[in-house]
């Protein structure tokens, strides 16, 4: 089957594409920053936000890669999702993203009425100041003028369920050890991985499955499948 990805909207630091879907659900599909090698952002999980058609999917790209931090960006995406899902009458939405788009399918669930958030190998912030021991990303970072995005400790909302997992590598911990405990948190530890935590649900081919559990929120089989890939909860 292919999957027709539309340009829908370019802005100041702002691109969504996306694909029309059957049913009433919206899976908002944050990018993370990309191949270093090309200036425009791959659109992610297509095929696992889609499931066949059935869901509506954005794929929204910081093109910056400020983290969401400069300026107009999130009234820009705010604006154009809550337009979209009015338009196309959606009454469930989910976010998802990997990496930076971990970080903003967090930021955003709340904002966006999101029921249920996929969030993989997220940072918990971009700004030095809360994750000192970060060294990564400076390219990025270093461009970054104001940090106006708070952690995400302080963007949780009780109203969205919240999937997040993490690789165990010492160089993940400064981000994972930082995330809140709590309910509707199901917060999972992969072995033997670090960053790439994506790349091993790829692998598996067990990405699909994953996507489509915590788009059900379906806690319990979540956490079965995780314990078959021998991640740890952190409770």
């Amino acid at each position: 089957m292919t999957l027709d990805i539309r340009p829908y909207y370019s802005g100041s630091g702002v691109r969504i594409t996306g694909i029309p879907g059957r049913g009433d659900t919206l899976v908002v599909s944050f990018t993370g920053i990309g191949k270093p090698d090309r200036k425009e952002q791959d659109e992610e999980f297509v095929r696992q936000g889609s499931q066949g058609g059935e869901n509506h999917v954005l794929f929204v790209s910081d093109t910056a890669r400020s983290w969401f931090n400069n300026a107009g960006v999130v009234e820009q995406i705010t604006g154009f999702v809550q337009s979209y899902k009015v338009e196309h009458t959606i009454t469930r939405v989910a976010t998802f993203g990997n990496s930076m788009g971990g970080y903003g399918a967090i930021q955003f669930a709340g904002a966006l009425g999101a029921s249920s958030c996929l969030a993989i190998s997220a940072q918990y912030s971009a700004n030095p100041a809360d994750v000192p021991e970060e060294t990564r990303w400076r390219n990025w970072r270093d461009r970054i003028e104001t940090f106006s995005m708070p952690p995400l400790g302080r963007a949780i909302s009780p109203d969205t369920e919240y999937y997040i997992l993490h690789g165990e590598a010492e160089k993940e911990r400064p981000h994972f050890e930082r995330f809140p405990r709590g309910k509707g948190i199901h917060h999972y530890l992969l072995p033997d991985v670090g960053h790439a935590v994506g790349r091993r649900l790829k692998e598996t081919r067990l990405l699909r499955k994953t996507v489509r559990l915590a788009l059900e929120r379906r806690p319990r089989q979540f956490r079965k499948l995780m314990e078959g890939l021998g991640a740890s909860r952190r409770t």
